[in-house]
């Protein structure tokens, strides 16, 4: 394969348990829907709701490992973020106050704002004289 090969195993097996976990979820509520509120459950123990979802998560993830076209672009996503500069944590918290005081300056001025609006209206749109 690659340079990348675990992580890209890594991200089909994310991808795969996303789509099973979606599946089992469809597959419980569908069976609830049709056997009027009770689950199918395989030997006591096993929700075949689950069984399905499982299935459905392997399936997937041999799917995208025999893509070829799913491994190329996963070996190249994964090649263009190693090439990308994160922020330090010093860089990270002063943007992030940035952010917070930006954002209450903004609501602050809206708040004045609306308020300022509110009475105008109150005074002339809804006085009785």
């Amino acid at each position: 394969m690659s340079a990348y090969t675990r992580y890209i195993y890594v991200v089909f097996i994310a991808i795969g348990l996303l789509v099973g976990w979606a599946v089992a979820s469809a597959a419980g509520a569908i069976m609830l829907n049709l056997d009027a509120g009770v689950e199918i459950v395989l030997g006591g123990v096993l929700p075949l709701s689950k069984l399905i979802g499982a299935a459905s998560a392997l399936l997937t993830v041999f799917v995208l490992l025999k893509n070829v076209r799913a491994v190329q672009y996963t070996n190249e996503v994964i090649g263009e973020l190693v090439k990308v500069t994160w922020p330090t944590r010093e860089e990270t918290t002063n943007n992030s106050i940035v952010v917070v005081l930006v954002t209450i300056v903004f609501s602050g001025s809206l708040a004045i704002y609306d308020y300022v609006w509110a009475q105008v209206t109150e005074k002339f749109l809804f006085s009785l004289s």
